[in-house]
């Protein structure tokens, strides 16, 4: 079994402030079709969500002010969906939104919360980095939950693009 620590190296992890998380990720594609995993919702049900839930529908408005939702679905059939905001959209490399639980999924996430995320791209000659921010979580333990679901969301989306 993976230690949690094993995958916060995986994907250069930093947690900045208590209300802060980072990921810094290189992928095997090219910036355009990362861009694409992250705004195309037939995209996002094969990566988006942590491990433990598989994502059963996503949708996505991808302008400054268009919506986006996924519903996550637990092991035990509950649904959880999350949702949010574009902020600032420049293809294909800044996409920027808001980011909330419809109701909670974990005592340490409350629903309605907002968040913002910032996703940047950057071409590395094949491959893309990605610069993903979150703030305003809404403690340290959020902070710490969302790390996991996210690094378990990158470590999904690479896996689209292995070879």
């Amino acid at each position: 079994m993976e230690t949690h620590s094993a995958q916060r190296t995986r994907n250069n992890v930093s947690t900045p402030a208590l209300d802060e998380l980072r990921i810094t990720r290189v992928f095997n594609a090219p910036r355009k079709l990362v861009w694409q995993a992250w705004t195309t919702p037939a995209m996002l049900v094969h990566w988006f969500g942590c491990a433990a839930f598989s994502t059963i529908d996503a949708e996505a408005d991808v302008r400054e002010g268009g919506q986006w939702r996924v519903v996550m679905r637990a092991p035990d059939g509950t649904d959880y969906p999350a949702y949010g905001t574009y902020t600032a959209v420049r293809p294909i490399d800044h996409l920027a939104f808001t980011h909330q639980w419809e109701k909670q999924v974990v005592g340490v996430n409350p629903a309605n919360h907002r968040t913002q995320v910032t996703v940047d791209l950057y071409e590395e000659g094949a491959k893309t980095r990605m610069e993903f921010r979150q703030t305003g979580l809404a403690s340290e333990d959020s902070r710490d939950s969302h790390i996991g679901g996210w690094c378990d969301s990158m470590d999904k989306l690479a896996e689209q693009f292995a070879d």
